[in-house]
């Protein structure tokens, strides 16, 4: 990085550094022409693209990556740090901290493998240690590694003038920061990095991070709530939460679409009919479930009358037979209006299905499925 050169200063204020602690200014760079091709061919090894050319975008997206290797970084230093003070018999103290300082416990453990090496302890202490001693050592090499290459990256953002950059806070209704060194933030906060607007001017940040542009991050930013200001600016949990519910809306569309195609009516909707049979209507959802209910409530009556009819002086009067017989004319009105034809075509259809019905049932007593039969033609007559 040496043959990076920057302009004077300018006077302008610039936008923070990658995790906001610097201030930036304007600054052109240019590098010695002899030197260029060998310094972009070391840029590109030590970061994975020149550091000097990349645009906004390309240049945070290798910043964000570098900032969540460093995250995980830390994350296994601390349990593999955690592990060696377990290892040399350190216990934590009240409110969690623990007894020895990292750097104790280091030398705690190498003076311990030392001893075991050297004959002086036990070689099962030893043996314990190496480990946690060796995963520790290695986990802060990789920790220095990860912090070297954002350090490294900090700096080629401040030589290069820096841009605007836009971090979205996790968590419900976090809101969208300039730098992650906002004072209104914590030390804690944890942010995403919104690399697409890499380079954007203020007002274009402003306008898609609606209610959740920080005022002071954005001066320039109004003041409202989701619905006066909807974002654009979502975190990867917020965006699987709306395609998840853009999935689930999805499916009960598909789900109302088929209910409408089967149902017994040309609307869509389910169908309610009067049963003779029972104070409570019955709603028919499906076309299926109306074509078979009125075939069963013909069969019904037909096998009752059929029956009572083989002795002399039977009551022959069928309890629900005027009102199910006035809900069947309503069902064949629906499915003819539904399917675009008459009438007569849907009483003609169910009378065939209760005929055929009737033969499977009664195939045994021909005498009484006749009877059955001509009760059917006579029941699918309309109502008069």
């Amino acid at each position: 990085m040496s043959s990076i050169v920057r302009k004077r200063e300018t006077g302008e204020k610039g936008n923070r550094g990658e995790f906001g602690k610097i201030p930036r200014g304007e600054a052109d760079l240019h590098v010695d022409s002899g030197e260029a091709e060998a310094t972009g061919a070391a840029l590109v090894e030590k970061f994975g693209f020149d550091v000097r050319t990349a645009d906004p975008v390309t240049f945070d997206e290798h910043a964000r990556e570098a900032s969540a290797q460093l995250s995980s970084a830390l994350s296994r230093q601390r349990s593999r740090l955690a592990g060696l003070h377990r290892a040399v018999g350190d216990r934590r103290q009240t409110g969690g901290a623990w007894g020895k300082s990292d750097e104790e416990a280091l030398a705690a453990a190498r003076e311990w493998v030392t001893l075991a090496d050297a004959g002086a302890a036990s070689e099962a202490m030893g043996g314990r240690i190496r480990g946690p001693l060796r995963e520790a050592e290695a986990s802060q090499e990789e920790t220095e590694r990860a912090w070297a290459k954002v350090d490294g990256l900090e700096e080629a953002f401040r030589l290069r003038g820096g841009w605007n950059r836009a971090f979205l806070v996790a968590g419900a209704n976090g809101h969208v920061h300039s730098s992650t060194g906002c004072s209104t933030c914590r030390d804690s906060t944890q942010y995403a990095w919104m690399t697409d607007y890499s380079g954007a001017d203020e007002e274009t940040i402003v306008a898609d991070a609606g209610y959740r542009a920080c005022t002071v991050c954005y001066p320039s930013a109004p003041v409202g709530d989701e619905r006066s200001l909807p974002t654009k600016m979502l975190s990867g949990e917020e965006k699987q939460d709306a395609a998840r519910r853009e999935k689930e809306r999805a499916a009960r569309e598909v789900k109302k679409a088929k209910a409408a195609a089967n149902a017994p009516t040309s609307s869509g909707e389910a169908l309610t009919v009067d049963d003779g049979m029972s104070q409570y209507p019955e709603t028919l959802k499906t076309e299926r479930r109306a074509r078979r209910w009125a075939v069963d409530t013909v069969l019904d009556e037909a096998s009752f009358v059929a029956y009572r009819e083989q002795f002399d002086d039977a009551d022959t009067n069928y309890r629900g037979s005027v009102v199910n017989r006035a809900s069947r004319e309503v069902i064949v009105q629906s499915l003819a209006e539904k399917h675009g034809t008459d009438t007569d075509a849907v009483r003609d259809e169910l009378r065939k299905k209760a005929r055929a019905k009737a033969k499977r049932e009664y195939s045994s007593d021909t005498a009484v499925r006749d009877r059955i039969t001509g009760q059917i033609d006579d029941l699918f007559r309309p109502s008069t």
